[in-house]
């Protein structure tokens, strides 16, 4: 046998060398498979409205969810800062339940987040309200934008595999 080669020698590796330099090949390749992800992401629905004239006040927007989600983020902007302060009322009313938020503005845009959950046929109001003792003190203008995110249950949602999403993405 000395002089001889054993058939798991390939020249005169011992096996448990070649076993680990092919463990290290699998591993390589497979960590660069592992560097190709691919995100989705489910995007958010606006809503908005603006309302003008000469004094504005009350409902300004109304909306009704189809179906489950979160209103997460919104913008305000009133046109031009206020002389006193406007308060900006977010309501959700549903058949078994509701919430309310306010947020009072003192300038003329602001970043919310009411972060309020929604049900199938909930409805959205945004009412404004203010005192004013002058005319030329009301507001004129308000401009009202929410982001309204739906459940994932209900996003249309499409499976691919890393190889079709790269002939996609090579087509473009």
């Amino acid at each position: 046998m000395e002089g001889e080669r054993h058939p798991l020698f390939i020249s005169n590796i011992p096996i448990d060398e070649k076993r680990i330099a092919f463990i290290e090949r699998v591993v390589t390749r497979l960590s660069r498979r592992a560097r190709k992800t691919a995100t989705a992401v489910t995007s958010p629905y606006p809503i908005s409205n603006a309302v003008f004239g000469d004094k504005v006040e009350g409902v300004v927007l109304r909306y009704m969810f189809p179906c489950e989600g979160e209103i997460t983020k919104g913008a305000i902007d009133l046109g031009k800062k206020p002389k006193q302060g406007i308060t900006v009322n977010v309501s959700i009313m549903g058949e078994e339940t509701g919430e309310s938020k306010d947020f009072v503005l003192t300038r003329r845009r602001l970043s919310i987040e009411p972060n309020i959950k929604v049900s199938t046929f909930d409805r959205l109001t945004v009412t404004i309200s203010y005192t004013s003792e002058k005319p030329e003190n009301d507001l004129t203008e308000f401009w009202a934008s929410l982001l309204w995110v739906p459940t994932s249950k209900d996003a249309v949602s499409k499976s691919f595999l890393i190889k079709e999403l790269e002939n996609d993405m090579a087509e473009e």
